[in-house]
């Protein structure tokens, strides 16, 4: 409003020259008027020169000082590198003062950022080049976005480059049909197995690695990516080599002594005289016998199992005369620890195919697992039921169950939960899992923690 105001004064002054002097020499010069106008377009042009220049100082210079900064801000990539300096009227300068402290803090704002940036992405670049496995980044065409040194040093890469793309630069043969295949996938998880082997001066090395891929957008091209990974699994493998190599070991030499501490168990409860306690210890020697030679048979199965070596012998089997036959066994063990164990069965005859050893096996686990830990006083429930072209199995208990996120996990080798540590070898589940799908079924759990578990399986009829 000042500005406006100084603007329509200045416009008035410089109008009323002319007319005042015009209007003072009209009645002096009454044969001519030429003079009087002469001097009215003199005074005029002066009072517009004087007007023009105090808008020009006052305000289109200061306006004009603050649009060249403005250029020099921007081309200077938002640094500030010289304030513009105040001049003009009053609100001029109160413009340029409120800019140049806008600029700065842009300026120090975007500094700020850009150090932020650079920093954390010298962190992620200093952890993906310290870690042991290979890590690149794709596009959808397989052009390589970025990588570490690890990977370019495992596919044989001698540098990164802008035009290298996969697997065409894959220099290491037994890693490029791995890669074909993944970059030919639209899956967006896939894992491959690949052994790389070398020549030495002495000896061949084999090392066994794991290819991860997964897919994942990329924001500025809106298009499926990649993100590969190379891990190095050799260790891993030797590990589970050495354990499956103790497990047949400690299966070998066990089942010889545990066969003769069972015969002659049996031998002395029919010898020896019908004394309680004589009656008692050879239960628990027969029945601590019986769940060794159980998890000797889980090792041994689960190992044929992963192994593919397992050969199913299928008969016709009758679910109910199956659930009976394990209910009369754990029966008595429910009964010490004063737990309720109950049967279900269905009235008409329901038959079906399958390894009948193997699937005792699996069911005996999932009762043995919860007669262990169902406190006493509890229940477990043992059914069975023809479910259209299946027949389903059942176990449920009111134990403390099982927290969601360990629901799949608790199948895989060696899985436990941590205040089950020490309680097995952690193999029965996983001994289920591959023996119910051998037979082309589905095993699954359904558990609220504190509330208890219900673990089923299903088979098909044929």
């Amino acid at each position: 409003m000042r500005t406006t105001l100084r603007l329509h004064l200045i416009i008035l002054a410089a109008s009323l020259p002319p007319i005042l002097v015009l209007l003072a020499c009209v009645p002096g010069f009454k044969p001519g008027y030429t003079y009087a106008f002469l001097i009215a377009a003199a005074a005029a042009v002066f009072s517009a020169f004087f007007s023009a220049r105090a808008i020009l100082s006052g305000m289109v210079l200061p306006v004009a000082k603050v649009s060249s900064g403005v250029r020099n801000f921007i081309a200077a990539d938002y640094r500030l590198e010289a304030v513009i300096p105040k001049q003009g009227w009053p609100e001029a300068k109160d413009l340029i003062s409120g800019l140049n402290r806008l600029m700065l803090e842009l300026s120090a704002y975007r500094a700020f950022h850009l150090n932020q940036v650079v920093e954390d992405r010298a962190k992620a670049q200093a952890l993906i080049e310290t870690i042991t496995d290979g890590v690149m980044l794709v596009d959808d065409r397989g052009q390589l976005i970025y990588s570490n040194q690890k990977a370019l040093n495992l596919l044989c890469i001698p540098k990164q480059e802008p035009n290298i793309a996969l697997p065409g630069c894959v220099r290491q043969q037994d890693f490029l049909a791995a890669l074909t295949d993944i970059m030919s996938s639209q899956e967006n998880n896939i894992k491959a197995e690949v052994e790389v082997k070398s020549q030495d001066e002495t000896y061949s090395i084999v090392k066994n690695f794991q290819v991860i891929a997964r897919q994942f957008s990329l924001a500025t091209l809106k298009r499926p990516g990649r993100i590969i990974v190379l891990r190095d699994v050799t260790v891993e493998k030797e590990i589970e080599s050495a354990r499956e190599t103790l497990f047949h070991m400690i299966t070998h030499d066990m089942r010889a002594p545990l066969t003769s501490i069972q015969g002659y168990a049996q031998l002395m409860r029919k010898s020896v005289g019908a004394s309680p306690a004589a009656e008692k210890g050879l239960d628990i020697i027969l029945r601590s016998s019986i769940r060794l030679s159980g998890m000797i048979e889980d090792i041994l199965n689960t190992i044929k199992l992963e192994h593919g070596d397992m050969k199913l012998s299928p008969v016709v089997i009758n679910a109910g005369d199956l659930c009976a036959r394990v209910f009369e066994v754990h029966e008595p063990l429910a009964a010490r620890k004063n737990i309720k164990f109950s049967l279900f069965t269905p009235s008409e005859k329901t038959e079906f195919s399958g390894d009948i050893g193997l699937l005792e096996r699996v069911i005996t686990n999932l009762v043995g697992n919860s007669l262990k830990f169902t406190p006493s006083r509890g229940n477990v429930a043992l059914s069975c039921r023809r479910a259209g072209g299946e027949v389903v199995f059942s176990v449920e208990d009111n134990g403390p169950g099982i927290p969601k996120g360990k629901h799949a996990e608790i199948f895989k080798k060696y899985a436990q939960l941590d205040e089950h540590k020490f309680m097995g070898f952690g193999l029965g589940l996983a001994m289920c899992k591959m023996a119910v799908e051998l037979h082309k079924g589905r095993i699954w759990i359904e558990s609220e923690e504190g509330k208890g578990s219900t673990f089923a399986f299903a088979v098909p009829v044929k």
